[in-house]
């Protein structure tokens, strides 16, 4: 299984951003997005998102996984 960490000791440069609404003064535990960028060693660069759904939880995790899966797909 591929990871940001195996990716980064391999070489590659791996940029991951999460985004979430405000619900009030505190961030809201639903819905979100999760963006990976990758340069390959070779210059190419990917990239792969992940929405939640506003009826589901947030998880970094999920959301970096998925977006991972996607980004390397586009290879």
């Amino acid at each position: 299984m591929t990871t940001v960490k195996s990716l980064r000791q391999s070489g590659y440069k791996v940029r991951v951003n999460h985004q979430r609404k405000m619900q009030g003064e505190a961030l809201s535990p639903f819905g979100g997005l999760t963006r990976i960028e990758i340069t390959t060693p070779e210059g190419k660069d990917l990239a792969g998102e992940a929405k939640c759904s506003t009826k589901d939880n947030y998880n970094k995790k999920i959301g970096v996984s998925i977006a991972l899966g996607r980004a390397l797909k586009n290879a």
